[in-house]
């Protein structure tokens, strides 16, 4: 008797221990895949700068060219109009009319 008692004990504690350890499999095969959709979603987030040629017809100005480019990633205009500026080693606002400038932009798209 006092063996039946023992194989009884013993299956349930193997029992036990199994369902702790498909639980425990379970969770972690969960908490790798939350991770693997988390670094694919990051990934569709990120942001590439990139610089393009602008031809300065008559008429526009660094800030006709600042609302058609800037993106989200500039705070402000001004702020965009500020690095247009830099990268082109311009001092004045005007534009002249026929010159090419470089300007950024952003994009999701990895080129």
């Amino acid at each position: 008797m006092y063996t039946k008692r023992n194989t009884k004990k013993r299956r349930q504690v193997q029992l036990i221990a199994s369902m702790i350890g498909v639980i425990v499999l379970t969770v972690f095969t969960l908490t790798m895949s939350a991770g693997k959709i988390n670094a694919e979603s990051d990934l569709s987030n990120n942001t590439y700068k990139y610089f393009t040629t602008v031809y300065v017809e008559s008429g526009d100005s660094l800030w006709s060219i600042a609302s058609k480019y800037a993106t989200a990633e500039y705070h402000d205009l001004d702020m965009y109009i500020e690095e247009v500026k830099a990268i082109n080693g311009i001092k004045a606002i005007q534009l002249e009319h026929g010159s090419y400038i470089c300007v950024p932009y952003y994009s999701t798209e990895h080129k």
